[in-house]
């Protein structure tokens, strides 16, 4: 662990330069804090040990607590001295380092206020471990820990000690991170990403307002039309009553009653016709108004009767006419219940109450928005007049009016999209950024490791000879070659973990997974003691490929690869930059693919003529398909942005491979 004193004269020279406070002020600010966490850590570290424990918190307390006991013997006999258990001494200090955690955080706090407009790089990264801090909730934990050393629940209080020690080592490395800039950005990028998220779920949710707000406009017209067409249908069974009425009193009056049934004839001609009309018309044929074309037989008979003197056939035909029309009455008005249900003063309301949820959730992310610096202002802009519009649509909505809360609604999505393609933006500028960082760093830790894992190598053969003889001396280094592999892995494994997180590359997070665990590999061997030949080779292999990945890194560009299905570009500095990523995503495929076969052929060698396979066999058969499967997704993953293909169409690109890489099983 890197000393308060030595990182505080590292940041007092950087500071100097910069014309910022002396070094005692700053010595004061991260001294103080590095400190505390020292002490939690070792604490929380020790808390297996209940003596050491408590000898290494406090040194001051530990001699005042010396001299009170030398007391205390002098005047108290040694069979009345109160006994501390060691239950006791581990309650005590997991309650000092908690203490000594909450003081680190309000520290933290009040520093960074403090350093904002002296030093805000410093009160950056004071606020950076500040957050940390608190969304892990670490002195929660604390608290929780000590409750489980009451209750002598040491297993558990073992694990959350662990985890503890993990936060804090992170919230040190954070507070001691030299390269904080990109750190910054980092965090900056997971909230624009966080923020992203939320401004979907916004959008997503306008447009099923806007979808709501337009179907009730609609329906709203359909009402109007519907009970204009009602009134139409209440006519036609009006008069057809009256029609029937006069037919029947043309009846009663028997053959002198010729020239009633010709006008009782005229009349029903004049209703089949609107009937006809009626049926026919663009605002209600929609409803395929059956029972309107029903009427129009009987109608036609009734005209026909009429022209003799069977009145009581007329009077049935009629009647007939009258029961379609009084049923397409019942259908029109049970339609028309069915619409004013669904646009009901309720249904209003429940959408202007999601509409108000909606316009909250979009002020609470343009309050936070402020924390996304230049991109959050834009953002606020966008936010606040779609808020505004949410407000003017919530009004229309509690007046039932769906079409003007349909248009303000519209307007609300429209700055919404608008909000969301300028973050988009700032993303993909912010992720160029990144990379382009993230390639340099990548650049120097495979340099770096490169180095070192040569010097792993050569120790290994160096001492090969002697372990083989079981020298304790060489089993020692040995040993030590093993933490420094591991150590190499866990870099491996955070490079990994940053490319994912900055999307750099389709295959480069592959290659470095594949990479660690090669070393973990070389790890659990150089643990063991096993030097022999296989682990040198893979020590060799390791080197290679950290070079060979590294050549791969140089050509691969940082800027964002362009959509699936998108021509190459013209422009000749463009059009070279996507071919110098497409070579440099291929060099990895083909160097992951290429280690796969060496392992496949030496599987397949060491395989027993026997016809059944050993379980250690099968498990190794089982790894080779995985790695497999992995570069397979991954070629599909660059074929579908290349050539705009499935998977499908990758592995139908690249027959016989898997064939190639697995042995035959039997």
């Amino acid at each position: 662990m890197t000393s308060p004193s030595t990182h505080a004269s590292r940041v007092d020279s950087r500071g100097e330069s910069a014309g910022r406070p002396a070094p005692a002020f700053r010595r004061l600010v991260f001294g103080l804090a590095l400190a505390l966490l020292a002490v939690a850590s070792s604490g929380s570290a020790r808390a297996q040990d209940a003596k050491a424990a408590a000898d290494g918190v406090f040194d001051e307390e530990k001699k005042d607590a010396d001299a009170k006991k030398a007391d205390d013997a002098k005047s108290n006999p040694p069979d009345k001295a109160p006994a501390v258990s060691d239950r006791d001494t581990i309650g005590f200090t997991q309650d000092n380092v908690a203490a000594q955690m909450n003081e680190l955080e309000e520290r933290m706090f009040r520093l960074s206020e403090a350093l904002r407009s002296l030093e805000p790089e410093n009160a950056s990264r004071l606020r950076l471990a500040l957050k940390f801090s608190r969304e892990e909730l670490i002195l929660q934990q604390m608290k929780e820990t000590r409750k489980l050393l009451t209750d002598t629940q040491l297993s558990k209080a073992e694990t959350e000690v662990r985890e503890m020690l993990a936060k804090l080592d992170h919230l040190r490395r954070l507070l001691l991170a030299e390269d904080l800039d990109f750190q910054m950005k980092l965090a900056r990028l997971r909230q624009m990403r966080e923020t992203m998220g939320q401004l979907e779920r916004i959008i997503h949710e306008e447009r099923r307002e806007l979808a709501w707000s337009r179907s009730a406009d609609e329906r709203q017209a359909d009402l109007t039309a519907l009970v204009a067409k009602r009134t139409s249908v209440e006519a036609l069974v009006r008069d057809q009553k009256g029609v029937i009425e006069e037919t029947r009193a043309a009846a009663a009056k028997g053959a002198a009653a010729a020239e009633s049934r010709d006008a009782v004839a005229k009349k029903e001609a004049e209703i089949q016709k609107k009937a006809a009309e009626l049926a026919a018309d663009p605002a209600f044929a929609p409803l395929q108004p059956p029972h309107l074309k029903e009427a129009d037989g009987p109608l036609a008979d009734v005209q026909a009767h009429l022209k003799t003197t069977n009145s009581g056939a007329a009077v049935a035909s009629e009647e007939m006419a009258l029961a379609g029309f009084q049923k397409e009455l019942d259908r029109l008005a049970g339609r028309i219940g069915e619409v004013e249900k669904a646009i009901a003063k309720p249904e209003f309301l429940k959408f202007e109450k999601d509409q108000t949820k909606n316009r909250a959730s979009a002020d609470t992310l343009a309050t936070v928005s402020a924390r996304l610096g230049d991109k959050g202002v834009a953002l606020q802009k966008d936010l606040i007049r779609a808020s505004g519009a949410m407000q003017e649509a919530e009004k229309e909505l509690d007046r039932t009016a769906a079409k003007p809360a349909a248009t303000d609604q519209r307007e609300a999505l429209k700055h919404l999209v608008k909000a969301s393609d300028g973050l988009g933006k700032g993303i993909e500028g912010l992720l160029v950024e990144l990379r382009s960082e993230l390639q340099t760093r990548i650049l120097a830790e495979l340099t770096e490791m490169h180095e070192i894992q040569l010097s792993i190598r050569e120790t290994t053969e160096s001492q090969a000879a002697r372990a083989a003889q079981k020298s304790r001396t060489a089993l020692i280094l040995i040993a030590g070659l093993s933490q420094k592999e591991a150590e190499l892995a866990d870099r491996i494994d955070q490079l990994r973990a940053l490319t994912e997180e900055t999307e750099f590359g389709i295959a480069l997070p592959t290659s470095l997974r594949v990479i660690g665990r090669e070393m973990t590999k070389v790890q659990g061997w150089l643990k063991e003691g096993d030097a022999t030949e296989h682990t040198v080779v893979m020590e060799k292999r390791i080197e290679e490929d950290l070079l060979a990945l590294a050549e791969a890194m140089r050509r691969l560009p940082p800027s964002t690869p362009p959509k699936p299905n998108t021509p190459l570009p013209t422009e000749p500095r463009a059009r070279e930059r996507e071919l110098n990523r497409l070579i440099a995503e291929l060099k990895m495929i083909r160097l992951l693919q290429s280690r796969l076969n060496d392992d496949t052929v030496e599987t397949d060698h060491g395989r027993p003529k026997e016809q059944v396979l050993t379980p250690p066999l099968k498990r190794l058969i089982e790894a080779l398909k995985s790695s497999q499967d992995e570069i397979h997704e991954t070629l599909a993953k660059l074929s579908k942005r290349y050539e705009g293909g499935g998977e499908d169409e990758a592995g139908a690109d690249a027959p016989g491979e898997a064939d190639q890489a697995k042995p035959t099983d039997p």
